[in-house]
């Protein structure tokens, strides 16, 4: 639940943010030519200490709106800190935070990191993998329960089975979107996430990425998802100007690269190209990205989304759509409804289980019918049901380690009390 409150609480606050930044985020456009890009990294570069590097920069997608020149400076401890600069007055506007390809600002990244791990860091991203594996395995698991149970639900009219009529119309309700939801969070989840990405590449469905190596011996590698990545700091000295900026957007307009939305990288050591890729993740899609040797003005590697895979395609846009970006207000609409209904689904599940019961009545049962399951299980059907536990447990890590730990707490019980 607590999961659901804080996804609902990021779907809903973009509007917000740009309201909370809308002073460094928006500006009066002007009746004039905006400066080059190169002009406006030199007016963020005299915000930032020496020491900073500029990682990457967006140019303002709109006459509106700011450019990012977006630094890092591992002497002053900073990773992704943004400068907002006025095109026209090359003012800057202030100075902020930015986390993932979404450019989130310090109040949404707040939100994310709460729903993500707790402001807990990697060991907190325990609870949401732990969230996202059992919404999976229940989602599954209810229906078939739905489908058993559902005449006796409609015959005997007791207060416990119209709770349950209730659980049980939400979620047959949400069922495509709890699944999606669910699958689309494992994707950046932190265990089952590399499992996830293992089997992608396997199968060959990974998401293509750009050959960025000048040494052509270098094969490009997976990408992995943006959301919950944060950029690599390098203290880079190779002597970039920032009049590239400006050649780099030049060549990158000429081959094809039309968004409003870019973002323009420069290399991370002496043998990488420069990239600059399209970052609008609103439909429709916007992803193709170019790669360029600087030195000979060259593109040495493009990608276009239309050429992705499917299941490539789909992955972006799932990912898209659980973060509430790919359809704008009606996705945070549908987001935000869904999350209100799973609360509610929840309640109603656990108002259901605890009606004329108990925790410790509840849980006896539950040992006791699925012990009783098992001895009637044929030999056959407990091979399986271990098969099918193990391969849950190694690909869900963290759903296998919940079963493992409550079937741990259920032997010490039993065993306790018999010694006493």
């Amino acid at each position: 639940m607590f999961a659901a409150i804080t996804g609902l609480l990021y779907a809903i606050t973009p509007q917000f943010e740009q309201a909370i930044y809308k002073d460094v985020l928006y500006i009066e456009p002007l009746n004039q030519t905006p400066h080059k890009l190169s002009q406006q990294i030199e007016a963020a570069k005299q915000v930032m200490p020496k020491s900073a590097q500029v990682i990457e920069v967006r140019p303002a997608p709109s006459s509106d709106q700011t450019t990012r020149v977006i630094f890092s400076d591992p002497i002053h401890d900073f990773i992704s800190e943004a400068v907002f600069i006025d095109p026209f007055t090359l003012k800057a506007q202030g100075h902020l935070a930015v986390y993932g390809t979404s450019g989130v600002l310090p109040f949404r990244t707040t939100l994310d990191q709460l729903h993500s791990n707790l402001l807990l860091g990697k060991w907190g991203r325990f609870y949401s993998e732990l969230a996202a594996s059992w919404l999976a395995i229940l989602t599954l698991t209810g229906l078939y329960n739905w489908w058993k149970r559902r005449q006796n639900l409609k015959i005997r009219q007791t207060q416990k089975n119209k709770l349950l009529r209730w659980h049980s119309t939400l979620g047959l309700t949400l069922f495509p979107l709890l699944l999606i939801i669910a699958v689309t969070g494992l994707t950046w989840s932190e265990w089952a996430g590399d499992n996830i990405r293992v089997a992608r590449q396997w199968l060959n469905w990974q998401t293509p990425t750009l050959a960025t190596s000048l040494q052509t011996d270098n094969l490009p590698t997976v990408m992995h998802h943006e959301h919950h990545e944060m950029p690599h700091s390098e203290n880079l000295n190779l002597n970039i100007v920032s009049t590239e900026y400006d050649t780099a957007l030049s060549i990158a307009r000429a081959h094809g690269i039309d968004a409003t939305q870019i973002q323009i990288k420069p290399p991370t050591s002496g043998n990488q190209a420069w990239t600059v890729a399209e970052i609008q993740r609103k439909w429709p899609t916007q992803a193709d990205s170019i790669a360029i040797d600087m030195e000979q003005h060259k593109v040495i590697d493009q990608l276009a989304f239309k050429d992705y895979s499917l299941v490539a395609k789909l992955t972006r846009w799932g990912v898209d759509a659980h973060i509430g970006v790919l359809f704008g207000w009606i996705n945070q609409l549908v987001l935000a409804l869904y999350a209100f209904a799973l609360c509610i689904m929840i309640i109603y599940g656990y108002s259901a289980a605890f009606k004329n019961s108990n925790l410790k009545l509840m849980t006896t049962h539950f040992v006791s019918q699925s012990l009783l399951i098992w001895n009637r299980a044929t030999g056959s059907q407990k091979i399986w049901l271990i098969l099918v536990g193990i391969v849950l447990g190694l690909s869900l890590p963290v759903f296998g380690f919940s079963i493992l730990f409550t079937l741990f707490i259920f032997a010490m019980r039993k065993y306790i009390p018999s010694k006493s």
